[in-house]
């Protein structure tokens, strides 16, 4: 993976950015010969699955999940199944 100092990446960013979307390209950027950020090629569907898997509001509701879980309090499929099927059917229009 090509360094990039920070002075650099700011001279030549439409020729890397150019490189990172067409060719798949990956920079490491350093500041002060320090590394601090990679820059990667991403797609719409993988920046919203970073997005949620990162966001803390969902963090957070997983970590809930995950105790409730370790507490006991979860539905295995057929409970939901049963439930399903209890449920009255929606009337059709």
């Amino acid at each position: 993976m090509p360094r990039v100092g920070v002075r650099e990446l700011k001279n030549r960013t439409s020729e890397i950015l150019r490189a990172v979307r067409e060719d798949g390209a990956e920079y490491l950027i350093t500041r002060q010969g320090r590394p601090v950020a990679v820059l990667l090629p991403v797609d719409e569907a993988e920046l919203e699955d970073y997005v949620l898997a990162t966001h803390p509001h969902f963090v957070e509701l997983r970590e809930q999940a995950r105790q409730a879980i370790r507490r006991g309090e979860f539905a295995t499929s057929r409970d939901l199944s049963s439930l399903l099927e209890e449920e009255p059917s929606c009337p059709t229009r």
